[in-house]
């Protein structure tokens, strides 16, 4: 397989550019402990924003960027602006990655991103991204999202609360 792990972020609060971890194959060991909320909603779950970057990077425009707190998890390249479709490299590995944003987008905003590892082809996003918008990993695709686990995402008057009846 290439894709080797799944995170499906979602945006369940107000916050401008949080996505908040709902499903996710819970594998991939950078994220697991560099998404994790350690304060405010959702304490102990994961989480990312994703954000306008408008710089260049390697002669190519970054569109968005995906980061916790003050790192950055990836640059955010979209080459068709037409579809729901972007690719990146996962930054302190050798990992790329394909982004896959809510089908509605364009209506509704973005309210969900899928983010699919390829562990160790962070020098052959290209090739990714042509295998991937080509339709070939489409089966390893549903294999991830089937393999995934639903995470229980909890607020932080509902955590307060579980705690309290702990006592």
């Amino acid at each position: 397989m290439i894709l080797t792990d799944y995170y499906k972020g979602e945006k369940l609060t107000d916050a401008k550019c949080r996505f908040d971890i709902t499903t996710s194959t819970g594998e991939y060991d950078l994220f697991e402990i560099l998404l994790i909320n350690k304060r405010k909603f959702n304490i102990g779950g994961l989480s990312f924003n994703f954000a306008l970057q408008p710089e260049t990077h390697g002669g190519k425009k970054v569109d968005n960027i995906l980061s916790k707190g003050s790192h950055s998890i990836t640059k955010v390249f979209r080459p068709n602006l037409e579809n729901n479709l972007a690719y990146g490299d996962i930054n302190g590995s050798n990992d790329g990655c394909i982004i896959v944003f809510n089908h509605d987008y364009k209506k509704t905003g973005i309210t969900s991103i899928e983010i699919f590892i390829a562990r160790g082809t962070r020098s052959d996003k290209d090739g990714l991204w042509n295998l991937f918008s080509d339709g070939e990993l489409t089966h390893e695709v549903e294999a991830l999202r089937k393999r995934s686990v639903t995470k229980n995402v909890t607020g932080k008057d509902e955590e307060n609360e579980a705690d309290t009846n702990l006592v």
